[in-house]
């Protein structure tokens, strides 16, 4: 509103301006004409010897018989000016009889009308500027008060669990065609979100089941005389079945983004790096490769093992997978870790995308491996939990991924994100 009043302002403030200089320009230009006009009729009456005859308001000042110039008049230039003497005088300086002619004429009736002609236009631009600030008034009140009740009323749809068709009037103007489609957009993510609560929870039943007897059938398993070899085999089953127990309770809650998860004590980043470690030693055995666990330094905190484990968990599984000969480093620092192999690497600009959903690494293209989604996962984690994950060239040779955690969102709260 005050903005549109000081626009309509500007605008008639600048047309008020440009009058002004128009006039002042006009008025120079017509009186320099006149007095001009003037000097030319008094030196051919004086030529004839003949008193001109002036207007009462001008006055010529020049050689015998015409009064001497004043002191402040002699030496002007020639052409039309003003002067300031006991008044303001308009001023044509000519010349007769190898003299100075000065004809003077007072801007005593102009200066009045120039004072109430300034005064019409300070009182204008006022009364424009209130008008304006009216008209803004006006304007907001018949064109934005539509508008904030439909913010209103999409606010207030938006927080509502159900959805509930907009109550504002469908009005045949531009605030009913984007009042009917924040309705429709609202209508549809709300049958969105139906599905997809919908599939969840399918989701959750169907697999807590089969779970269920996996890791009941492995209970009971290992209470079975077992060889040292078969009960490690039923610890496996036991753990991964756990693992994954976890994992789809995780990735339930991505889908739902609520608080309902629970997960296991939070722990040292060392405790999740070392039950990572070992539960991929022995693949990594198989391939002929050695996974080395080290520690640059400690850091400090206490983490969800469902969060960093599984992090943790995707990188070493990627290293492990995609190394043919040499090592996998997992690196403790002070400030997350790190997972380095001897593998291929990167090609070219892959560091760059490697974590966008559905890219895969050229040595996972080769070899017709992978769906792109595990390193999707651990960028999705890290950007959750107030991480950074970073992609770079490993001193081996490899590939390097490097996790930040100095900015850990809390462990317990991290698995209900």
């Amino acid at each position: 509103m005050l903005s549109f009043a000081l626009l309509v302002t500007f605008v008639a403030g600048f047309y008020a301006f440009a009058l002004y200089q128009s006039i002042e320009f006009t008025e120079q230009q017509l009186i320099s004409g006149i007095l001009r006009d003037e000097v030319a009729r008094a030196v051919d009456t004086l030529e004839r010897g003949e008193t001109p005859r002036l207007p009462e308001d001008t006055r010529l000042y020049g050689a015998p018989p015409l009064e001497a110039p004043p002191p402040a008049m002699r030496g002007l230039p020639e052409g039309f000016g003003e002067l300031s003497n006991n008044g303001d005088f308009f001023v044509h300086t000519g010349a007769w009889r190898g003299e100075p002619l000065v004809l003077t004429r007072d801007q005593l009736g102009f200066e009045d009308t120039e004072r109430v002609f300034r005064r019409i236009t300070l009182f204008s631009v006022l009364a424009v500027f209130f008008l304006g600030l009216l008209a803004g008034w006006i304007l907001a009140r018949n064109i934005m008060k539509p508008v904030k009740t439909l913010s209103d009323e999409v606010r207030k749809a938006s927080a509502a669990r159900t959805y509930e068709p907009l109550s504002v009037e469908l009005t045949n103007d531009e605030v009913g065609e984007l009042a009917r489609i924040c309705d429709g957009a609202m209508k549809r993510l709300h049958e969105a979100l139906q599905r997809e609560k919908a599939f969840t929870g399918d989701v959750s039943h169907e697999l807590r089941t089969p779970l269920t007897v996996i890791e009941t059938s492995a209970e009971l398993l290992s209470m079975t005389p077992l060889s040292p070899a078969q009960a490690k085999q039923v610890e496996r089953i036991t753990r991964s079945a756990g693992d994954m127990r976890e994992l789809m309770s995780l990735f339930l809650s991505f889908a739902r983004l609520s608080n309902e998860t629970t997960g296991p004590e939070p722990d040292s980043a060392a405790g999740i790096l070392k039950a990572v470690a070992d539960t991929w030693e022995p693949f990594a055995a198989e391939k002929g490769l050695a996974l080395v666990l080290r520690r640059e330094a400690e850091c400090p905190g206490a983490y969800s093992p469902v969060m960093l484990g599984t992090v943790a968990n995707n990188l070493v599984k990627n290293a492990v997978a995609y190394t043919e000969s040499g090592v996998v480093t997992i690196t403790e620092t002070s400030e997350g870790f790190i997972v380095s192999d001897s593998g291929p690497g990167l090609a070219g600009d892959e560091a760059a995308r490697i974590f966008e959903h559905g890219v895969r690494g050229s040595a996972a293209v080769a070899d017709g491996s992978g769906a792109g989604l595990g390193l999707s996962i651990v960028s999705r984690i890290c950007r959750r939990s107030g991480w950074t994950v970073t992609a770079g060239k490993a001193p081996e040779g490899g590939a390097a991924f490097t996790v930040t955690m100095t900015k850990a969102v809390d462990a317990r709260r991290a698995d209900r994100l």
